[in-house]
């Protein structure tokens, strides 16, 4: 008999555990996508939390309709900067955006949450195709 319940013990403290580490893991915690910990870092300095930009000195990325349009350059902005005058939704502005360094997979994830998040367009990015998109960026006019 003791050596039943040691055995159910052996197995139940074990399974026990792993089903309260699934509860507060996935269960109880909200998600939060990769890209937003990228653009906290990296974005919302200038572009404000949200997305919403800064008055009439940086551009909005929320709803930006520039951002919508213009998907496929996105990419290059962050690699190489960008320091020509912009239109987003009907407003102009001309601070220059300098390149971001971050690595494929950092921009992937930063894309693919401001597709989602910010822009709300369905596309999605991978690492390995953005290496690529970097290494053409202003060879094509991106």
């Amino acid at each position: 008999m003791k050596n039943k319940l040691l055995k159910i013990a052996f197995v139940a403290v074990p399974v026990f555990c792993v089903m309260v580490f699934l509860y507060m893991s996935y269960f109880n915690a909200a998600y939060e996508h990769p890209g937003r910990y990228v653009y906290k870092a990296r974005c919302a300095e200038c572009h404000g939390d949200n997305g919403e930009g800064t008055q009439s000195l940086i551009p909005p990325l929320r709803d930006a309709d520039m951002a919508r349009q213009q998907l496929d350059s996105l990419p290059c902005w962050l690699h190489i900067g960008m320091n020509v005058p912009i239109t987003v939704n009907g407003k102009q502005y001309e601070q220059t955006m300098y390149p971001i360094n971050i690595s494929e997979v950092e921009m992937a994830n930063l894309l693919n949450y401001m597709a989602d998040e910010m822009v709300h367009v369905k596309k999605h990015y991978k690492a390995d195709s953005l290496l690529i998109m970097m290494k053409k960026c202003g060879q094509t006019g991106l």
